[in-house]
């Protein structure tokens, strides 16, 4: 008997503790910052006690995560049991376990439970309210010191920019392109201070709209007004900015692209270019006088060609507005400039047939000149008055193109002139005074030689026509004045009036038209010649008489 005292005394020793510590570990305690709430007294599911309550602490620790707010804590009855929720999110339920544990009602228990978790959740909501108001005091001090440090410099570098504009204003250059002037110094000095003063509002604008949302998003009445003003500004800047992100690889792809076709450019316009000086022969395919417009047709093809593959990269060009922009652009362009496009045409076939160069003597229909400048759409001619007359590339070709410098460069342009002399003069020494003059001029050619024809025997003179060649093409005008000149003095030396233009005379009663300082000159006229002339007549008593 005592034996079995013993041992039953020893077996409550070890079940106690045993007992004890099965206990301790089905409880586990909600704690917030430090402080037990409550305890739960069993698991739920598949969670254990201690995953419960870690649960239930995560919750109530997200929720005081969130900006301070009104706390309400209600129990709602559920299938399962009574349901403890804080601004209708749900907490924790009461179980069996937790009620028999509490030796208490269901309804007390959720009531304690509801009751310290409303408490606590209180006194966290009152604390974090009376910390956020120091900290957005102290954050309304710092956005206002800041602002105003900011407005004062913008301010210092706003007076130093203009400062230093209106110091240098004298050097400001004219903005000029080939000689072209676009902008004046005294606009782009304008244009510079209105940059400044635009930067200096920009940047004020901007200090004071940042500034006002953050002091307006330190009060809960303006908190949310506030935050939807920055989403209003950041959103678009934010989207600006990942369109720009995304955009690089487009962006990339664009600047070798340009930078290939830029290069390639400069190659050809290089080449066209020692071409066109003699440095590099590319002839027959390329002619020197052609060879800057290939290279021009050329650089706009690649221009073009580049344009297409960067066209489908730029943003906006595949949307309908740009369609149906692109589609009146061409509308505009096909109706308006069909003159514009002949004259292109027209001005390529020019360039390729090769009529003219530069500074040849041409005509074009009605307008004799110097060819100055030849472009795809005009050709620009000098006149012998220092007129310049533009001719358009399709007037050009539609109507007779004379060239007088292109033979004159190889054999040499004829130059021809007539004179009317009478009948009585010898036709061999009116050779040899159309010779001499010819002789005489300079700018005529000695070799070939000059020559003369007899074009037409007129009634009352005879036509002589002096041929002479020269390869002064552009001097024409002042050869052929020069050439009349001589013509006149070699007549009048020789004796021989030129009868244009012609008239009538008695010669025995008038003088001759040659001047009186040449040999032939001291002519002096004579009178009429009258003979007597005998006449046999009747007399009226029928005897004959003479009558003179």
């Amino acid at each position: 008997m005592r034996r079995l005292s013993l041992i039953t005394v020893a077996a409550f020793l070890l079940f106690v503790p045993v007992a004890a510590g099965q206990q301790a570990a089905s409880e586990a305690p909600v704690e917030l910052n430090g402080k037990t709430l409550f305890v739960v007294h069993a698991g739920v599911g598949s969670f254990t006690t201690s995953e419960r309550a870690k649960l239930v602490e995560e919750r109530l620790e997200r929720f005081l995560a969130v900006s301070p707010r009104k706390v309400e804590t209600s129990i709602q009855r559920t299938d399962t049991g009574l349901l403890i929720l804080v601004n209708g999110q749900a907490v924790i339920s009461v179980t069996d376990e937790d009620v028999k544990a509490e030796h208490a009602t269901e309804d007390v228990v959720a009531a304690r439970w509801s009751d310290a978790i409303d408490a606590h959740l209180k006194y966290e909501e009152e604390l974090k309210l009376h910390n956020t108001f120091w900290m957005r005091m102290l954050t309304l001090v710092v956005v206002v010191l800041a602002t105003g440090l900011i407005i004062y410099l913008l301010g210092r570098a706003h007076g130093t920019a203009h400062k230093w504009l209106e110091a240098r204003r004298e050097r400001i250059p004219s903005l000029r392109l080939r000689g072209l002037e676009l902008f004046s110094a005294e606009k782009l000095f304008r244009l510079q201070r209105r940059l400044v003063k635009g930067a200096y509002a920009a940047g004020l604008l901007v200090t004071v709209l940042a500034a006002s949302l953050l002091v307006f998003a330190q009060f809960p009445q303006t908190q949310q007004y506030a935050q939807q003003v920055g989403v209003w500004i950041l959103n678009p800047l934010l989207e600006i900015l990942h369109g720009i992100v995304s955009y690089l690889p487009n962006l990339f792809f664009i600047l070798v692209v340009v930078v290939v076709v830029r290069l390639v450019v400069r190659a050809v316009d290089f080449v066209t270019l020692q071409a066109e000086r003699g440095v590099i022969n590319l002839e027959p395919w390329l002619h020197r006088d052609v060879a800057r417009p290939t290279g021009q047709i050329c650089k706009a093809i690649l221009i073009v060609l580049g344009l297409f593959f960067i066209a489908p990269l730029v943003p906006g060009t595949g949307s309908t507005a740009a369609k149906g922009l692109s589609v009146i652009i061409g509308l505009m362009v096909s109706f308006g400039s069909s003159s514009t496009v002949g004259n292109l045409i027209a001005g390529v076939v020019l360039t390729y047939m090769r009529p003219y160069q530069l500074g040849d003597r041409v005509r074009l229909g009605d307008t004799e000149g110097d060819v100055e400048e030849r472009r795809f759409l005009y050709t620009k001619v000098v006149t012998i008055k220092n007129e310049e007359v533009i001719v358009p590339s399709l007037q050009a070709l539609g109507n007779p193109i004379v060239n007088y410098s292109a033979r004159a460069r190889r054999t040499g342009l004829i130059l021809h002139t007539t004179v009317t002399i009478g009948y009585d003069a010898p036709w061999r020494k009116v050779y040899e005074l159309l010779n001499r003059a010819a002789e005489r001029t300079e700018g005529i050619l000695k070799e070939p030689q000059p020559f003369v024809m007899q074009t037409n025997l007129s009634d009352f003179f005879v036509v002589y026509e002096l041929n002479a060649y020269t390869s002064r093409a552009n001097d024409k005008a002042m050869i052929y004045s020069e050439l009349h000149q001589n013509i006149q003095d070699s007549f009048n030396e020789g004796g021989i009036e030129i009868l244009s233009p012609h008239y009538y005379q008695l010669r025995d009663g008038n003088h001759t038209a040659i001047p009186r300082e040449y040999p032939g000159g001291n002519y002096r006229p004579r009178g009429f010649v009258m003979e007597p002339v005998t006449v046999q007549t009747k007399s009226p008593a029928g005897g004959e008489a003479e009558a003179k």
